[in-house]
C-alpha cells in the first residue's frame, strides 16, 4: 500500500510541475503591435518608440497622414468604436489636444483631443482591440507590468 502512494504522490508531483511548465508566456510589444496592425491591414500601421505612439496612414502605398502622441496622454476608458463611421477613438486625457497630427499631401500640421483609426471590428474584435491598446500602453508605462491574458 505504501508503494502505491509513494508512486501516486511521485505522478502527482510530475503532473504539477508539468502544469506550472505549460504557463502561457507574457505577451510582448512586438506581439500586440502586429495584432493591432493586423486588424488595420493596409490602411494603417502603428508603432511605439520611446513613449510615443505613432500611427501612419497610407493611400497605396504612400503615406498621407501620420498621428504622433505621448502614450501618458491617452484616455484608456475613452476608447470606443463607433460601428456606423468604422471608427476605433481614443480621446486624451483632460481637455488637451494631445495628437500632433501631420497631413503631408496638403503640408499642415494640427492638433487633436483623440486619435482615431478606421477600422472594421465585429464585437469580438472591438473587445480584443481595447484590450490590446490597454496592454500596449500599459507596457510602456509600467516596466513591470506582465500579461499572458489573450486580446480575443
Amino acid at each position: 500500500m505504501k508503494i502505491i502512494i509513494a508512486g501516486f504522490m511521485v505522478l502527482l508531483n510530475v503532473l504539477l510541475f508539468r502544469v506550472n511548465e505549460v504557463k502561457a508566456q507574457d505577451i510582448t510589444m512586438e506581439e500586440t503591435l502586429s495584432y493591432i496592425n493586423g486588424k488595420f491591414g493596409s490602411i494603417c500601421q502603428l508603432d511605439v518608440l520611446r513613449g510615443v505612439l505613432i500611427a501612419r496612414y497610407f493611400e497605396g502605398s504612400e503615406v498621407f497622414r501620420e498621428d504622433q502622441v505621448l502614450c501618458k496622454s491617452l484616455n484608456l476608458s475613452s476608447m470606443n468604436y463607433d460601428k456606423e463611421l468604422r471608427m476605433f477613438t481614443v480621446d486624451c486625457s483632460g481637455t488637451t489636444k494631445c495628437v500632433d497630427r501631420q497631413l503631408f499631401v496638403r503640408k499642415i500640421q494640427r492638433d487633436y483631443n483623440r486619435i482615431s483609426f478606421p477600422v472594421t471590428l465585429d464585437a469580438r474584435a472591438e473587445a480584443g482591440m481595447k484590450k490590446a491598446f490597454t496592454h500596449m500602453i500599459s507596457l510602456v508605462l509600467d516596466p513591470k507590468y506582465k500579461s499572458s491574458d489573450p486580446f480575443e
